[in-house]
């Protein structure tokens, strides 16, 4: 087996860790684009893209909730579902300016969603092996 320890272990281990997150911001986008498409907030194509925009504003937010609260899920899923809602109105109401009410209720449902067909999900079967 070929040594992983080398002086280019650091570099590879950021390259993957940043292809992982794209691919987990766009599972995210994916579930809350088609979600805002059901609910009529937009078209698909303009739902996916303030989708994937609203997926890497908070991933990257609640990415650093995560490592500060790594120890304490409890506490850091509802903070991380609260911020997630409060980034992704903002940037929805950037979009859709005249239907604030409308933005927060999707923003909800949305990612209601996500957390529960891929959050939760995630987090149970990667606590419990």
């Amino acid at each position: 087996m070929p040594d992983i320890t080398g002086p280019a272990a650091p570099y590879l281990l950021l390259i993957f860790g940043i292809l992982a997150l794209l691919v987990v911001n766009l599972l995210i986008a994916l579930v809350e684009g088609v979600t805002l498409t059901l609910l009529n907030w937009n078209p698909f194509r303009i739902s996916i893209t303030v989708s994937f925009i609203m997926s890497i504003i908070s991933g990257f937010v609640n990415g650093i909730l995560l490592v500060l609260l790594q120890h304490s899920p409890f506490t850091w899923l509802p903070i991380s579902f609260l911020l997630a809602i409060i980034i992704e109105v903002f940037v929805m109401t950037y979009f859709k300016r005249d239907a604030f009410r409308q933005n927060l209720l999707f923003a909800f449902l949305a990612n209601l969603a996500s957390y529960i067909f891929l959050i939760l999900p995630a987090y149970y079967f990667g606590a419990n092996p």
